[in-house]
């Protein structure tokens, strides 16, 4: 048994957050897992992020168009407004996730490209030193000028070069002293190896300068390179001595206006290299988004197949609601048959004749009649048809002829064909 004190903390606990306790909470808390909502079981079709107003104007818009007439059609335009507008959310659910492909794509690229920069200067900037054994050393062979190349493939590393070559203007102009690294780091952004200085006519005159600008400057970097590099690399190096291939700067400042103008020589360079590397860059991330706005995953075929399978269900109302439709409007028709008009009266001083008669009883009656009276066709009147009393057929069913009518005039002789005698009794 709970004792009173348990009972007591229970329903203070009870007072407190338990979850939501209307139906619009609990409603919005059923959603919390959902993420597409492609197998969704749930009536609602309207996610806690969409406005419901924007649905029941769809709805609206498609009713508005459609007109429907009865509840069935009513029924079938909602539909077919929900089912595009799960389409719809499926087509925003693919442009964003394909958004954030290509997003993915393009960091990834440059964070490798940033990568390859930060090891190729490390590299650059490196110093072997002697080696204690022959296996000793760095993993990589030393040479600066491959590792310039490297870095002015990508904007990237053209970038930092840049920077680099800013930062050795600033100590130019600031007139402070050199330090054996910064002499190391302007000869390999030149892409050249101290040692190479007795030999390379531009290098040799950097040394010299600064020759110039303090005695002995340049002459005790190269011995200094010179000892703390392998015997065997390069060949014979401990047979080299320093030598000076190339006239002197006349003075001080004539050795810095020098180191300054090799600095804003390739700072000006590589600003121009850089223009051209971004043009290349904006083609590439072009080409890189492209290849990252399809995807072949699973995931994605699955929402494939949901918007197809949607879309049919969306064509199977709209044909369903149009069979609908013209099956209302078939019955209409056999309900309300057609009225026959009537033929409109002739006036009283109209005169027939057999074309009028044609005309009115029809082609096929009229030949019937005339073949069963065994006449032919005839668009001439008969006389007869103008006569008042038409003669009647004699004895052997013959038509009578006008010879064969007597004359209804008192004082008219007949004469009998062919003789033209007078008929006996005649007055």
């Amino acid at each position: 048994m709970a004792t009173d004190a348990q009972i007591q903390a229970n329903r203070t606990n009870a007072k407190k957050s338990c979850g939501p306790k209307s139906d619009e909470g609990k409603a919005r808390a059923r959603l919390n897992a959902l993420k597409h909502g492609m197998r969704a079981k749930t009536v609602n079709p309207i996610l806690p992020h969409e406005d419901p107003a924007e649905l029941e104007a769809k709805i609206q818009e498609w009713v508005d168009d459609y007109q429907p007439t009865n509840a069935i059609e009513r029924e079938l335009v909602s539909r077919a407004a929900r089912i595009s507008w799960s389409l719809d959310r499926a087509e925003r659910y693919e442009t964003a996730l394909l958004a954030r492909r290509v997003r993915k794509a393009m960091l990834k690229s440059k964070a490798r490209r940033t990568e390859k920069v930060c090891d190729f200067g490390r590299k650059l900037f490196y110093m072997a030193g002697k080696r204690l054994l022959p296996i000793s050393g760095p993993a990589w062979s030393d040479d600066p000028s491959a590792f310039v190349a490297r870095l002015e493939e990508t904007p990237e590393g053209a970038r930092w070069l840049l920077d680099r070559w800013v930062e050795m203007r600033c100590l130019i102009i600031s007139n402070e002293d050199w330090t054996f690294l910064d002499q190391f780091k302007f000869v390999r952004l030149l892409g050249e190896q101290p040692l190479a200085a007795i030999d390379d006519p531009e290098l040799n005159e950097v040394f010299l300068a600064w020759e110039t600008i303090e005695e002995k400057w340049g002459t005790r970097f190269w011995l200094q390179m010179q000892e703390m590099t392998p015997y065997e690399d390069p060949a014979f190096s401990a047979w080299r001595v320093w030598r000076e291939i190339v006239p002197r700067p006349e003075t001080p400042e004539a050795g810095v206006a020098l180191l300054r103008g090799i600095a804003e020589r390739e700072i000006e360079r590589l600003q121009d290299l850089l223009v051209d590397l971004e043009e290349i860059e904006g083609d590439e991330a072009l080409e890189l988004a492209e290849q990252a706005s399809f995807s072949a995953s699973d995931a994605s075929e699955r929402l494939r197949r949901f918007q197809t399978a949607r879309t049919r269900e969306l064509l199977r109302t709209i044909d369903l609601l149009a069979k609908l439709r013209a099956a209302s409007k078939k019955a209409t028709k056999e309900a309300n048959p057609p009225v026959a008009r009537k033929p409109a009266a002739r006036p009283s001083s109209y005169r027939s004749d057999p074309i009028e008669n044609l005309v009115a009883e029809g082609m096929t009656d009229y030949l019937a009649k005339l073949l069963e009276a065994g006449e032919q066709p005839c668009r001439t009147p008969k006389n007869g048809a103008k006569e008042a009393n038409p003669p009647s057929p004699t004895a052997d069913g013959r038509p009578a002829s006008p010879r064969d009518v007597p004359d209804a005039s008192p004082n008219r002789q007949r004469v009998n064909p062919p003789t033209g005698r007078v008929a006996p009794g005649a007055g």
